[in-house]
């Protein structure tokens, strides 16, 4: 094994980050779009049950994150992951800022394109509040177990670690992305609790179903990258830039 390869399996430095930005871009599209459709509430009826709950418009596109952030910190590590929740965070609050502003300027005589406009805008920054939330929360303990459970063991038990790790991480996620966006809209215990359960179920049923793939993309990229990042001495602190302690 070469130096510069070992050096890669071990740290993570000199990536050469061919795919790293396709994953990043997916990643933020799918953010926007969960947060723009956060407050579209639907009823769902559960098949084979006699039960409809109240779903958002982001259950759908939810997953996509926790399924972009395994790939990203098994192959490129938890530093590589944390920039891409970052970055998403930082294009995030530009998009709500500008949506928010966006609706203080003069509009033509229309009629209701101002309310209209108004209802679905002014609803996002409690939204983001609650996406910003989850995301410090949720999904960077989901890439801190993965990080954590690939060194103990090894890199082996890839669809045990990345099951394990969504199902602690959207735990997290769900009671607090949740309760910040709804609590005091909603009925806690009729609607969004309801909500959180099947939501959870969900999404760990997803990652279940969706694991044989992401195992294959990780072993692809590896392959097609050169590296197999193992985090060493990395600071796990969330909102640092730097990737040493």
């Amino acid at each position: 094994m070469s130096e510069k390869k070992l050096l890669n399996e071990i740290s993570g430095d000199g990536q050469n980050l061919k795919y790293f930005y396709i994953l990043t871009a997916i990643y933020i599209a799918g953010m926007i779009t969960s947060l723009t459709v956060a407050a579209r509430l639907f009823p769902f009826h559960i098949p084979m049950t006699h039960f409809t709950i109240l779903l958002t418009g982001g259950t759908w596109t939810i997953p996509l994150s926790f399924f972009i952030q395994d790939i990203t910190t098994e192959v490129y590590g938890y530093s590589k992951s944390r920039q891409l929740v970052q970055l998403s965070v930082i294009i995030l609050i530009f998009y709500v800022l500008y949506m928010k502003w966006i609706t203080y300027l003069p509009i033509p005589g229309v009629t209701n394109i101002d309310a209209s406009y108004n209802a679905v805008f002014n609803a996002l920054p409690r939204h983001l509040l609650a996406l910003l939330a989850a995301i410090f929360i949720g999904n960077l303990v989901n890439d801190y177990i993965i990080s954590k459970l690939k060194n103990k063991f090894g890199g082996k038990y890839l669809p045990l670690r990345f099951i394990t790790a969504t199902a602690i991480g959207e735990a997290v996620l769900q009671l607090v992305g949740t309760s910040v966006a709804w609590f005091g809209h909603l009925s806690f215990t009729t609607q969004i609790l309801p909500f959180v359960i099947f939501s959870y179920l969900y999404k760990v049923a997803f990652e279940a179903i969706m694991t044989p793939i992401n195992v294959f993309v990780c072993k692809k990229l590896k392959k097609s990258e050169g590296i197999d990042v193992y985090d060493v001495n990395i600071n796990y602190n969330p909102f640092s830039f730097g990737s040493k302690k």
